[in-house]
């Protein structure tokens, strides 16, 4: 639509058209951010991807495991 078009100016025209750019951004981000599920799986997969690369993290996590188990049967094995 061009200024003749619509009996309007070139500045209000071109004014019109920055509004209507700025407001489909807007519109997006919202959506963007109301996408909650879709944000809960991008999070977990950059913290599944963080601990991926770090393997002390896991070697870290296979001892706590591993310490818990083995207290567990200890605890088990005074009561009997």
């Amino acid at each position: 639509m061009t200024a003749s078009d619509n009996g309007g100016r070139p500045e209000d025209v071109a004014d019109i058209e920055r509004q209507r750019a700025e407001l489909a951004a807007t519109v997006g981000e919202l959506t963007d951010r109301l996408d909650v599920p879709t944000r809960v799986k991008q999070s977990a997969a950059e913290r599944a991807e963080v601990v991926r690369n770090r393997p002390d993290l896991i070697a870290a996590a296979g001892g706590v495991l591993a310490a818990v188990i083995v207290l567990v049967i200890v605890r088990r094995r005074r009561r009997t």
